[in-house]
């Protein structure tokens, strides 16, 4: 990273004035393919074994290739052919890290940022397309008075706590069973115990890289990304890739099934329901935690200038066990997503007893 002054070297009021990335930027929309935690996982379609076919999921930390803005196309992704690698790497510091995550949310982080900061102390609405729910992000007319570094900074927290924000959602609608293609259910996914960690390590990434540099396009972003992303790795202890495929294989039994294939659910065992703004690290003692807050770096909440929504928009058959006081209410905020992550959590450990009954009786 380039040395700066206290707020951004080397811009002039005029480029200040103006948003930091001024041209129409499309929000990144596409899928980059997460791992189901584990290794060499094998897969099945429609409970029909895929032969000669599994997922490796371990990378290596010194080839993970150049970060792009935008998911990439998943199809590309699975055959090696996109510029990034994206998978499992293990670090001494932060545990488990999921590539595909850590992208994922840098991305939103700056798109959310170049949004916000045009139409910050505006009434705007930012809409995302559906998961299960309709998305959108209010900003809220303001006659407060800001100076250029209050609006940067104000635009860049809502940005990464948003980003952040959405991302706890998708945790919670792969869970009830959102499919981002149609025919390869996520349940195996949902609250994955390296996933939530990974997102706010790819949100604070983001906010680092546009801290002193709002101004990047989005090849820039992703060039710059890709430099401080390999300075994070190395303050969390990033290890080789032999040593990641160790932890993963010791925790067999235990966070993941190899017995089980993909997308079989319980292929992964252990997962991480707190949906918590500090993060600690699972898999590792005394590890790094990270942490966003709803308290911006002016004093204000945050939703004294933008909160997020989730619409009911006539597709609530995903949601139709939950209990009244959240089934009916027409709209829901972060408020609702630990009371959602609870629900999922309990209906778990009764399906996992139910499970484990079956499997008994069968031996």
């Amino acid at each position: 990273m380039k040395t700066t002054t206290p707020f951004i070297a080397g811009l002039s009021l005029c480029a200040l004035l103006m948003s930091p990335y001024s041209n129409a930027l499309d929000a990144p929309v596409g899928v980059r393919p997460c791992c189901a935690f584990g290794q060499d996982l094998e897969t099945e379609l429609l409970g029909i074994p895929i032969p000669f076919f599994s997922f490796k999921n371990i990378v290596d930390s010194q080839q993970l290739g150049k970060h792009v803005y935008g998911a990439e196309n998943i199809f590309a992704s699975l055959l090696g052919l996109n510029d990034e690698t994206n998978g499992l790497i293990y670090t001494t510091k932060g545990g488990f890290i999921d590539i595909a995550h850590v992208r994922d949310t840098a991305d939103f982080t700056y798109y959310l940022y170049q949004q916000i900061y045009k139409h910050l102390g505006t009434d705007y609405r930012i809409s995302m397309p559906a998961e299960l729910r309709a998305r959108h992000i209010s900003l809220k007319k303001s006659r407060q008075t800001l100076t250029l570094q209050e609006r940067h900074d104000i635009s860049l927290d809502l940005a990464a706590l948003l980003a952040f924000r959405l991302a706890q959602w998708h945790e919670i609608v792969q869970w009830f069973g959102y499919q981002s293609i149609v025919g390869f259910p996520e349940l195996v996914s949902a609250f994955s115990p390296e996933d939530l960690y990974s997102n706010m390590l790819g949100a604070i990434t983001a906010k680092q890289v546009l801290e002193q540099q709002p101004e990047l396009s989005p090849s820039d972003f992703s060039q710059e990304l890709t430099h401080v992303f390999e300075q994070q790795l190395q303050q969390l202890d990033s290890v080789s890739i032999q040593e990641t495929q160790r932890h993963v294989q010791q925790l067999n039994g235990i966070w993941w099934d190899h017995e089980t294939r993909l997308p079989q659910k319980w292929a992964v065992l252990k997962r991480d329901y707190q949906l918590g703004l500090t993060r600690y690290p699972n898999g590792v003692k005394n590890g790094t935690p990270l942490s966003l807050s709803t308290q911006l770096s002016n004093g204000d909440n945050n939703a004294v200038w933008a909160e997020l929504y989730l619409h009911n928009v006539g597709n609530e058959e995903a949601f139709s066990k939950l209990p009244p006081r959240l089934k009916n209410a027409m709209v829901w905020q972060p408020a609702q997503f630990q009371q959602l992550a609870d629900f999922a959590h309990q209906q778990d450990k009764q399906e996992r007893g139910e499970c484990t009954q079956v499997k008994n009786s069968v031996y």
